[in-house]
């Protein structure tokens, strides 16, 4: 029978001893929070905003300690048939004893193709060698009662690792010619780990920071899970140290823990020190929209301290939370980038704060100069405008229109053609 490893690894969080008074829940209405989501919703479909890119975008390839998090299983063996493996351990077993066999079948297998190409180069002729090794590591999950490898394609896979004179080999994802279909890959060395050695350290360290997860999620109380949940938001606190496999889930969790969230992020904010990264930590305080309201002073006075936050994303956070006695300190960010600026106007709408309205018109680009880059982000300014009720919206908008970068929104602008003079 092929050996298995079960580390217990001891939980390492140690959870402060504090209790948090409860935040007063907030009395005012919801509705200008929940017109704001849903404009939000609009603009950055087209704008590609950097709150959601930094969640959105999925690499080409996935790192070991990633596919810990996903997989049922995890076998290191060597490949004797089309679709048969020899298991020569089981570094993630299955719970049932009985399918922890020697020699198992992995249906697709023979699809994987084994040409090693150069990393950078774009045609078929830049191959290099074909594997002769059979060696593997996989990264299973069991789909109708038989085992798949994780992200299995055509010709390749995320969750496979060949193995050949101590070097590790793994697939990454190539976008398609046509966009459809199964994704295509190419086998190249490994990103993230060059050795064998490497890879099962970083393996075993995945399992490891994967049942300290389990753990956080099992416990039942909510302030004592908003505590772990929060240190993962930061790489000198989290308990999976420099890998984000884990803080990349935290922001679909945390908002489920309402007040006891917002308790917890005020004192990570409060407590950052320089070199931390914060901007999950207000995208968590955004998606807790109104409730967040006790935090828009920390997030202003971050915002106002040069290189500590992503402007945007702490902007985009304080319209989402809608406290409109902070909008006279966001409208200076209205001389940063157009982006920037689109954001500060989406803020102003959704605040209300008719005030901001000559600063956004003066704050919206020459004609003459706008690129095809831009084109989403005036959009999203003139939205603003139009929200706020200037005079002035069916004049610019129709300048716009005018420039070659632009006609292809016109009939999202349109709208704001409304009460222009055509004569």
């Amino acid at each position: 029978m092929a050996e298995t490893i079960q580390e217990e690894v001891a939980p390492n969080f140690e959870l402060r001893d504090r209790s948090f008074c409860k935040q007063t829940r907030l009395q005012e209405t919801t509705l200008r929070a929940g017109a704001f989501f849903l404009r939000s919703l609009a603009i950055l479909a087209l704008m590609g905003l950097a709150s959601l890119l930094l969640y959105a975008e999925r690499p080409p390839t996935r790192s070991p300690h990633e596919m810990c998090a996903e997989a049922d299983a995890i076998v290191e063996g060597e490949r004797v048939g089309a679709s048969s493996v020899m298991v020569r351990q089981w570094l993630r077993a299955p719970p049932d004893l009985e399918n922890r066999s020697s020699l198992i079948e992995i249906p697709g297998l023979e699809k994987n193709q084994r040409v090693v190409v150069q990393r950078g180069t774009k045609r078929e002729g830049s191959t290099t060698r074909h594997l002769k090794s059979q060696r593997l590591l996989c990264f299973l999950v069991k789909k109708q009662d038989q085992w798949q490898v994780l992200a299995q394609g055509e010709a390749g896979s995320l969750g496979m690792v060949w193995i050949e004179d101590d070097q590790c080999y793994q697939y990454e994802q190539t976008e398609n010619n046509d966009g459809v279909g199964s994704p295509s890959y190419i086998l190249g060395v490994s990103r993230f780990c060059k050795t064998e050695g490497e890879l099962l350290t970083q393996v075993r360290q995945g399992l490891e920071d994967h049942r300290n997860w389990e753990r956080a999620l099992a416990i039942e109380n909510a302030e004592e899970q908003a505590i772990v949940l929060c240190s993962y938001l930061l790489r000198r606190t989290s308990p999976e140290g420099a890998y984000g496999t884990y803080r990349k889930r935290v922001r679909a969790l945390l908002p489920k823990l309402g007040e006891h969230a917002v308790a917890e992020l005020m004192i990570l904010l409060r407590r950052a020190k320089a070199g931390d990264r914060l901007d999950e930590a207000i995208l968590v305080l955004k998606d807790l929209g109104p409730l967040a309201r006790p935090a828009a002073g920390d997030i202003v006075r971050l915002l106002e301290e040069p290189g500590r936050v992503d402007s945007g994303i702490a902007i985009e956070a304080l319209g989402r939370i809608g406290d409109t006695t902070v909008a006279h300190r966001i409208l200076p960010f209205l001389q940063d980038s157009l982006y920037v600026r689109a954001v500060v106007a989406a803020a102003m709408a959704s605040f209300g704060y008719q005030d901001s309205i000559p600063l956004i018109e003066k704050a919206l680009p020459d004609v003459e100069t706008v690129k095809a880059t831009d084109a989403h982000h005036i959009y999203a300014m003139l939205q603003a405008l139009h929200e706020l009720g200037s005079e002035e919206t069916p004049r610019f908008t129709g300048d716009y229109l005018e420039a070659p970068a632009m006609r292809h929104l016109h009939d999202l602008l349109e709208p704001f053609l409304e009460g222009r003079d055509m004569r």
